[in-house]
């Protein structure tokens, strides 16, 4: 259902994602043994979530849910380890049928724009069946021109006029929408995951009303391209007896990359590297800015300074979490 044709080793930006991902979840570790986990995910055709959370945590417990019979083939054909089970059956069908027996984790890694409010629903439905130290992780389109596309002769107004116009329709205005928070300006490549962001805050606190003492507190947010615009946000559920303990055991609130408060999903747009660049900005961290480094490389990685800069800003904050992919000759 993840469904990407774009190849892993060309998403360097999502794979950033993905370690960040298992940084926090070895932070979590510190408080609750993620290994005791049962994890649930939408694998795709070559599992590699499950690959790294295997490898990472030893979780033996593991199943991928996939509805395209073509690709729920190729994961039985590529399956990397005897502990994923591979299952074919839509989101919707299994969610409904979900009973929580375990320590659970879940990412619903979404694709298509146009099934927003199904994906929102089944986020709420899951959240709603899991209980104390379960992880949660959705990952939506966060793509504005995927929902309406700019065109020629529009105005950036009219446009952002019809982009939350097409929100409002596709949530239902006063339903799944929050209209008090979800503003025009914001119908703009830069802000639209912030305002997805503050549409799944709006769902989860409506998922978990009637729940006095639990609640859905979210852990990280993230945007990220590698292709079209993605939103991905990770929370957990947790009661509040144990709140501070949790945060004085496993730090995240003190983490760089932690997202507690529902603010602006933090941007992942790492430049493309040689590795030579690599190699020669790694030499220079921690203990350098991204201002000083720029300087000293003397050229830029967009024709827009300040966009070059940003990028440069970007892997500075995630330089530990970058992956390296490298052509290997037989």
């Amino acid at each position: 259902m993840s469904g990407a044709s774009i190849p892993y080793h060309l998403r360097a930006n999502k794979a950033i994602d993905r370690y960040a991902f298992l940084e926090l979840l070895s932070k979590i570790d510190r408080y609750s043994r993620i290994e005791q986990y049962k994890y649930i995910g939408f694998g795709g055709h070559s599992l590699e979530d499950f690959k790294y959370i295997h490898s990472r945590f030893g979780i033996c417990n593991m199943l991928s849910i996939e509805e395209d019979p073509d690709v729920y083939n190729r994961q039985k054909f590529n399956q990397p380890h005897s502990c994923i089970d591979c299952l074919q059956q839509p989101s919707s069908e299994f969610i409904d049928k979900f009973q929580r027996i375990q320590e659970t984790m879940i990412w619903l890694d979404y694709v298509k724009p146009s099934e927003l409010r199904k994906q929102i629903e089944e986020f709420q439905a899951t959240i709603s069946k899991l209980d104390i130290l379960d992880i949660m992780k959705i990952t939506v389109n966060a793509h504005p021109a995927s929902y309406v596309p700019s065109q020629k002769g529009i105005s950036s107004f009219k446009l952002q006029e019809d982009r939350i116009n097409h929100l409002k329709k596709l949530l239902g205005d006063g339903d799944l929408f929050p209209s008090a928070n979800v503003t025009e300006d914001m119908m703009t490549e830069k802000r639209f995951p912030e305002a997805l962001c503050l549409v799944l805050k709006h769902a989860a606190n409506l998922a978990m009303l009637g729940q006095s003492e639990i609640y859905f507190q979210p852990l990280t947010a993230f945007s990220y391209a590698d292709g079209q615009q993605m939103l991905t946000v990770t929370g957990i559920i947790l009661e509040q007896s144990i709140t501070n303990d949790f945060w004085d055991t496993t730090k995240i609130n003190k983490w760089e990359l932690s997202n507690i408060d529902w603010k602006p999903p933090r941007r992942i747009n790492a430049p493309n590297l040689t590795i030579k660049e690599r190699l020669y900005i790694d030499s220079l961290l921690p203990n350098s800015e991204a201002e000083t480094i720029q300087k000293e490389l003397g050229f830029s990685f967009d024709s827009k300074s300040s966009e070059s800069l940003e990028m440069l800003k970007t892997y500075v904050l995630f330089y530990r979490q970058s992956p390296y992919f490298s052509r290997i000759v037989f």
